[in-house]
């Protein structure tokens, strides 16, 4: 087999892969099917260059630790069988992440998801349209598009990362302006049809942030860069969310000032989360287990759908979530990883002033965001593209700072290599 050839089957199945860490609505057992083919074809993937697989993955020790924590969890979950499965699927989709860090660019890596985000974008629309039975789901705020995703929630923050994607090629690309905005107003839309206010408020969140790029591509000293970058992002954030917090809740998102009930369930779990507050209940332990699904269901009456051990129920907050699995050891170490590749994203744009870094920063903060009254982009999702992601900036962002300030040489990291990560 020729070694274009080659390239090209391994691209394919790269590309399938991360719909399906993206999520497409398919009938049961079609779902544990793929995750089974899956847990072949990584192992497959990454034997091919072991070696650097092996050097990409230890260069990001706190997500080592992260994951680690998870996996080890296993010693004290109250739910081991549950814990054991889910760590193995959280290996499975970490490995991916370190594969994509190892064997693609930051900008190979940017195309690719504009090609994903851009064919699930026009998949969805056509479903919605074409088969409403599939596309589209009737529930308590009338008609909703679900697309592909299964979920208006899912779809919503799909598109949400969509549209940001879009319109960082449509502001600050080269080629193809008029596609990508095309592409960032059919994301949008299918947001405001959705009807998956959570994504809405995320996205309308991160707007603010799109003129920054403009400040990172400005000849400023580094030490300038970063004060100006960080005043402005957390200026940009607090007056987002905390001066109109009346009108996100009530207004945008159509909720109650108790986020629908949210806040009574989020006493509970607390409360629950404090009974074993250092190391938690297990990864994917606390909601596998029927007699704390039936305590939620009990002392949280609109979570009482719950109690038939069926429905798939969660804290609706990654970040309460993680706190139940891995106590303040999980979260601690979850947010030692998130500041340090942070640091990097930022400090590699003020250094590249390339689209890519700042589109890693999006992500970072759309998961940062989205995780506070949803289980958008989670952490530590043994199931989530969003999570393979974070994953692969963890360990390119690890290994091009490095490279830089190694070489001297600031756009190094731009120029594919098969050896890029050698000694």
């Amino acid at each position: 087999m020729n070694q274009h050839l080659s390239r090209n089957i391994e691209l394919g199945i790269t590309f399938c892969l991360s719909a399906f860490y993206l999520g497409i609505n398919l009938p049961s057992p079609i779902p544990s099917a793929l995750a089974l083919v899956s847990f072949l074809i990584i192992p497959l993937l990454i034997i091919r260059q072991w070696k650097e697989f092996i050097y990409v993955a230890t260069r990001d020790i706190p997500l080592i630790l992260a994951v680690g924590a998870a996996v080890i969890s296993v010693i004290w979950s109250t739910n081991p069988e549950e814990t054991l499965a889910h760590s193995r699927a959280l290996l499975f989709s970490t490995a991916f992440g370190i594969y994509l860090a190892t064997r693609y660019t930051p900008k190979e890596l940017m195309q690719l998801m504009v090609w994903l985000f851009g064919i699930y974008m026009l998949l969805s629309l056509i479903t919605s349209l074409i088969l409403p039975s599939y596309g589209t789901d009737i529930n308590t705020e009338g008609l909703s598009w679900q697309g592909i995703a299964g979920h208006k929630n899912s779809l919503s923050a799909a598109m949400g990362m969509a549209a940001m994607l879009f319109l960082d090629l449509a502001l600050y690309g080269y080629k193809y302006r008029p596609i990508f905005s095309l592409g960032a107003g059919i994301s949008f839309l299918l947001i405001v049809l959705s009807k998956g206010r959570g994504g809405l408020g995320v996205f309308m969140a991160l707007l603010p942030l799109l003129p920054l790029y403009k400040l990172a591509k400005q000849e400023y000293r580094l030490r300038t860069f970063f004060g100006i970058f960080a005043f402005v992002i957390g200026l940009v954030i607090i007056l987002s969310t905390l001066v109109n917090l009346e009108f996100i809740i009530v207004e945008l998102l159509g909720k109650d000032v108790e986020l629908t009930g949210r806040i009574p369930l989020w006493n509970y779990l607390i409360q629950r989360g404090l009974e074993k507050s250092w190391l938690g209940y297990g990864y994917g332990a606390f909601w596998t287990n029927p007699k704390e699904v039936l305590q939620v269901a009990l002392n949280v009456p609109w979570m009482s759908s719950i109690a038939d051990g069926v429905t798939k129920a969660h804290a609706h907050s990654a970040y309460i979530d993680l706190f139940l699995q891995l106590g303040w050891v999980g979260v601690s170490l979850v947010a030692l990883s998130f500041v340090t590749i942070l640091f990097r994203v930022v400090l590699l744009l003020g250094l590249t002033r390339q689209i890519e870094y700042f589109w890693m920063l999006q992500l970072l903060l759309f998961m940062a965001m989205g995780n506070i009254a949803n289980n958008s982009g989670e952490f530590l999702a043994y199931r989530s593209l969003y999570w393979v992601l974070y994953v692969s900036t963890a360990c390119s962002t690890a290994i091009h700072l490095k490279r830089i300030l190694k070489t001297g040489n600031k756009l190094v990291n731009l120029q594919y290599e098969n050896t890029t990560y050698q000694h």
